[in-house]
């Protein structure tokens, strides 16, 4: 079956019509490839085996632009390809379970439905946000939930790729703090009420852009958000791939974009295409910008409550002339043009801005994934971040950087590309969350 989350980033590296040859012409760096099945160290005292009572839920949540299970005609996986990593992790003993959100969706909007498909119910993302950005407050469609019982004395590990690391991190804040405006509204759901404190162990982000993302800024086409366009291009491929309308939900019912029965596939692209979501701030593409991710952290402050790890991908070596970050020769190939770096036309390797009231990007930005930049991935900037090490102590609210896995790109950390198995990366972080149990 074709890869299709490469399909849809192929196309939007199409969108930077990037002209170049993407030839290196400057000697890079020799850095050596992490062993993907690198051992993780544990703790002192803990074996990461099987424990009396089975070991805490594993919550696999995926990134922008991601898929949930069954979709892919179900013979494809965000999680390990044509492997099935959740369903190998439970049966290894370490239950897991892979988690559905909308792949274009706002941080909150993922957020919430991430509680809803976990605990169970009718999505009700809150009146005062829905009436903010104009869109329903309710869905029609329930989710009976994959772990209904979860609460604080059935707590669950949190898995984020890319931004499901940043929707992982919103779900917890809103689980202990709630919301004050939402609260206002007496008949609110009862996720806004902020007394779910210790129903996440802990929070395990790999490959997320904690600060933000320049490939936000990159993939922008005049004032159409890049998001949008990855819409418009999916329904496009329709004609192309056939039954692509059956693998694929976007996922956007908040914003009457469910297909109705017997609406072209062209006609639903189209209703998609003029939805005033993309007038908004509430959708992914502004939630990825390095702007919203300081925002989101001056109001959501790690938990006090809760065991953080990070992992960090990097696929692009430093050219000994320029410093910029070149793509390595085995990164996957749609990548490439986004993070190629040349003099006019900048990539993720070179990309600098420096505007009064923005953020600035600078060289520490440069090296990356492919999709993300490596700087970030470690944890929220003003977070408290230090090196995994088994010899210290964990402690709660503090982010465990794991280390950076060198040699892997957006994707290949997820399985898809990779043409080795991802069995051993997840296995290893699956002991090493046994420890917090």
């Amino acid at each position: 079956m074709k890869n299709y989350l490469i399909i849809l980033v192929m196309l939007l590296a199409i969108a930077c019509k990037k002209e170049s040859s993407l030839s290196q012409k400057e000697e890079v760096a020799n850095e050596a490839v992490t062993p993907l099945d690198k051992a993780i160290p544990l703790p002192a005292g803990h074996s990461g085996m099987h424990r009396s009572g089975g070991h805490i839920p594993i919550i696999m949540v995926h990134g922008l632009g991601g898929f949930g299970p069954g979709e892919m005609g179900g013979l494809y996986h965000y999680w390990g390809g044509q492997d099935n990593i959740p369903q190998y992790l439970t049966g290894s003993g370490y239950p897991a379970y892979e988690a559905k959100v909308g792949p274009v969706s706002s941080n909150w909007d993922r957020a919430i439905e991430l509680y809803y498909y976990i605990k169970g119910g009718y999505v009700d993302y809150g009146k005062f946000h829905s009436s903010h950005f104009g869109h329903a407050q309710k869905r029609v469609r329930y989710f009976p939930g994959i772990y209904p019982e979860w609460d604080a004395a059935h707590p669950v590990h949190l898995l984020g790729h890319s931004m499901g690391g940043i929707t992982v991190r919103k779900l917890v804040a809103l689980l202990e703090q709630g919301n004050a405006a939402e609260r206002t509204d007496p008949a609110h759901a009862d996720i806004f009420n902020g007394d779910k404190t210790g129903w996440v162990r802990s929070v395990t982000t790999i490959s997320t852009p904690h600060n933000g993302a320049t490939l936000s800024y990159l993939l922008l086409d005049g004032n159409i958000p890049f998001v949008r366009k990855m819409v418009t291009w999916v329904a496009a491929l329709a004609g192309i791939v056939p039954g692509i309308e059956k693998i694929y939900d976007f996922s956007l019912e908040q914003w009457g974009l469910e297909q109705q029965p017997g609406e072209s596939w062209n006609a639903y692209a189209q209703r998609v295409e003029d939805s005033d979501i993309w007038s908004t701030d509430d959708y992914s593409g502004h939630d990825v910008t390095p702007e919203a991710a300081v925002a989101a952290q001056a109001t959501e402050p790690d938990s006090r409550n809760v065991y953080y790890f990070s992992v960090t991908t990097k696929a692009s070596l430093r050219g000994l002339l320029t410093g910029w970050e070149y793509p390595r020769l085995d990164m996957n190939p749609v990548l490439m043009p986004i993070a190629f770096p040349t003099p006019i036309l900048m990539g993720l390797g070179n990309y600098t801005r420096n505007v009064p009231g923005k953020i600035v990007i600078d060289s520490k930005w440069w090296p990356n994934d492919g999709a993300a930049n490596t700087y970030g991935m470690s944890g929220p900037a003003g977070s408290v971040i230090r090196p995994y090490d088994p010899a210290v102590p964990l402690e709660k609210g503090v982010w465990n950087d794991v280390g950076v896995y060198n040699g892997y790109d957006h994707f290949d950390v997820i399985g898809i590309g990779y043409f080795f198995s991802v069995r051993p990366f997840y296995t290893n972080i699956a002991r090493l969350l046994s420890t917090v149990e």
